[in-house]
């Protein structure tokens, strides 16, 4: 089939349409895309920030459509079936990684932007093991960013194994923090949340967290061995230490976003009366992903969204760029 779809041809330029042919394999769906998402994430590879985009590049790594076709092997999907579809899009099956069910680790896994393209296009091709339903309880609009952004930080929380109660930290309140936030509440944990957006402490306290001025350097220092857990958004350059000294004795720091730049650390500060973690956290599994739905829809977990037609992309990829969105960007076809 030939696809239209939406392409960048060189480092920071405008999306214009561009074909390309795909067929349909056995093991495959091809899906009608409905909803795509410009989150920074796309920025960042229209700027090649990581080094390794492959141009033309389709955008969309966060993408809610409808089947159209399904392959000759693949069960589990009919046409019509309403799926998500996140970052990765294909796995070998056959490595150690994906037969433990980690196949966010493949070694042949491909994803959008560097092997393969994106949802801002009409259409797109996935193996159907990476087109996952959506919960009728969820809106179609303002669950995509859950298919990357929640997966990521859903993933990353699980993984810190935290006791019921647990005292939670989030840098940052953008489209990660956000859904962090709605996820940690509704575990039943305590959250604060550092923003150094005045504006958003409102939004944060209705999201269920406590709101911390990430701005006044003295205020921090106050804070010393509070947290179980601080899971970090943020992609500027900040002090880890500052943070680092907030976790308790066998804290955690989760990264889920970092900064271009290296960060120093004091080694001293995960070991000196303390056995602190450091850990980063990558999209997450397949099961990953059916548990982070199957937690959204019961929880009623959904993103803040501002909804633009196809037509304006290049006008969205300028406000993500230019960090005027307030809410995530959602991008909507309506041919």
């Amino acid at each position: 089939m030939r696809i239209k779809a939406y392409g960048i041809k060189q480092k920071d330029g405008k999306a214009a349409p561009f074909y390309y042919e795909r067929g349909v394999g056995e093991n495959e769906v091809r899906i009608k895309v409905l909803y795509c998402a410009i989150a920074r994430g796309d920025i960042q590879f229209i700027s090649n920030d990581w080094g390794d985009t492959r141009y033309p590049f389709v955008p969309g790594h966060e993408i809610v459509g409808l089947v159209e076709e399904t392959g000759s092997r693949v069960t589990a999907l009919r046409v019509g079936d309403r799926v998500g579809v996140g970052y990765q899009q294909a796995a070998c099956f056959e490595c150690g990684f994906c037969k433990e069910g980690n196949e966010q680790f493949c070694a042949q896994q491909k994803v959008i932007g560097v092997h393969c393209y994106g949802g801002l296009a009409e259409h797109i091709v996935v193996d159907n093991r990476f087109a996952f339903k959506l919960p009728p309880a969820l809106h179609p609009a303002r669950a995509v960013p859950l298919l990357s952004s929640g997966l990521t930080v859903y993933s990353g929380i699980v993984r810190a194994q935290l006791r019921a109660n647990s005292v939670v930290g989030v840098l940052g309140a953008g489209g990660l923090g956000q859904l962090a936030i709605r996820f940690l509440h509704k575990m039943g944990h305590k959250v604060y949340a550092f923003s150094h957006s005045p504006e958003k402490k409102e939004m944060i306290n209705q999201l269920g967290a406590e709101c911390i001025p990430g701005s006044n350097p003295e205020h921090l220092a106050t804070i010393s061995k509070t947290f179980d857990l601080i899971i970090s958004t943020l992609n500027v350059p900040y002090d880890l230490d500052d943070f680092l000294k907030m976790l308790k004795p066998q804290g955690k720091f989760c990264v889920v976003a970092s900064p271009l730049k290296k960060q120093p650390v004091s080694i001293g500060l995960l070991y000196d009366y303390a056995q602190r973690t450091i850990y980063g956290n990558y999209v997450g599994s397949r099961k990953d992903m059916m548990d982070m739905l199957a937690f959204a829809a019961k929880h009623n977990i959904e993103s803040i969204v501002d909804i633009m037609p196809f037509s304006e992309m290049n006008e969205a990829i300028e406000k993500v760029r230019a960090g005027t969105v307030k809410t995530r960007l959602i991008l909507e076809n309506h041919e």
